[in-house]
Parts: C-alpha cells; structure tokens; sequence
C-alpha cells in the first residue's frame, strides 16, 4: 500500500505526482524536483529499514560511491535523503516501462533486433559497472527500463557490492529466480554473478 499521498509535497521540494510501484525493500514514486524543474523517481524505504540506523549508515555511505556510476545506460543515482523517518533514494525518471513488462505485453518471443538493442544496452551498462569495481547483484527484467524511443538503461543498484568487499555493502540477496549459484550459497558475488542472472533474462525474452 503507498505510504505517500498523491500532492504531497516533501523536504518543502520533491511533490508526489503518481505511485510507480513498489517492492519487499520500498515504494517508487514519479516526483516533481521544485528546485530543478525536473521529474525524478524516488524510492521510498519500507518502514523497518528506515528505522534501523545500522542499514541507514551503511547505504548512505554506499550512497556516495554509486552516486559516481555515471553511464549513458545506467540510471543516475542521486543518494539517500531523510524528512523526519522518511527515508528515500533519488534517481532519474525513465518515461518508460521495465523488461518484465515488455516481455508480458508481447506474449511471445522477443523480435531478435529489439533483443540485439537491449542486450547492447545492458551489457555496455554492466561492463562499466565492473570495471568500476561494482557487481549489481539483481539483473533481472524488472531491473531494466526501456524508454519510449527504446533505448534500454540497468536500474536499481540497491543490492550492489564492491568487487573487492568482504562484507556486504548493501541490504538484500537478490531474486531467486534470477541467483546465480554463488548467490544462492551465500559466496562472495563476482562480474560472473550478474553475467548468470543476465542469461536467464535472455532465455526470457527468446522464448
């Protein structure tokens, strides 16, 4: 159930335009920035993540390092704010819809070229990520947006670990559906890790 009202307007410049949807971890709104003059996404943390300070220092500071993952085809992160127990991430609005979407509306196998263009897309988007030290840790449909001119962009580094960590940097495991094996063990993610979860999101679109 949406914890915001539709008008509301937060921190005196972020006002609720319309409810996106929402998962385990938060809620996502389409918002209006005052300030900038611009519409943004903004997900809004679930009541006993906002709550536990624990998480809340250790996403702020992963926050900071995100915020520098800057790619033509990746969704800008903008950080973790607070209003009161209200806690929220910012990042890019993508007029759109997800994979997943796109693989229910179509009913069927995706045409070849459209996978060709999404598969160039991601991949170019999760090369980066890597090379930067990041394994996103939950590559699935859901997870990749497609705007109106068809471009493709990864979103949702919210479970996201260093290459190089030996502690987890994020909150969450992943979806099943979608874990590599190391996953699923509780091993140390790897690049491999996302290159797993994005094989099965091919198998769905190709058949």
């Amino acid at each position: 159930m949406p914890s915001l009202e539709i008008g509301q307007i937060i921190k005196n410049r972020y006002r609720v335009d319309a409810y996106l949807g929402g998962g385990g971890m938060a809620d996502v709104y389409r918002v209006f920035d005052l300030s900038r003059r611009t519409d943004l996404a903004m997900k809004v943390l679930k009541q006993d993540l906002a709550e536990d300070r624990e998480f809340l220092r250790r996403f702020r500071s992963e926050a900071r390092r995100l915020a520098e993952l800057q790619h033509p085809h990746i969704v800008r992160y903008y950080g973790l704010e607070q209003d009161g127990r209200l806690a929220f991430m910012l990042m890019d609005y993508i007029d759109g819809r997800t994979l997943k979407t796109e693989i229910f509306n179509d009913n069927a196998p995706l045409i070849y070229e459209k996978i060709w263009l999404i598969l160039q897309d991601v991949c170019s988007a999760l090369n980066y990520a890597h090379e930067s030290g990041y394994v996103h840790c939950d590559v699935k449909p859901a997870n990749i947006m497609i705007n109106r001119q068809g471009v493709a962009f990864l979103t949702d580094f919210g479970i996201a670990r260093e290459v190089d960590a030996t502690t987890a940097t994020m909150v969450g495991f992943g979806a099943p559906a979608y874990m590599a094996p190391e996953q699923v063990k509780g091993a140390d993610p790897t690049p491999q890790t996302d290159i797993y979860s994005l094989g099965i999101t091919i198998y769905e679109m190709v058949t």
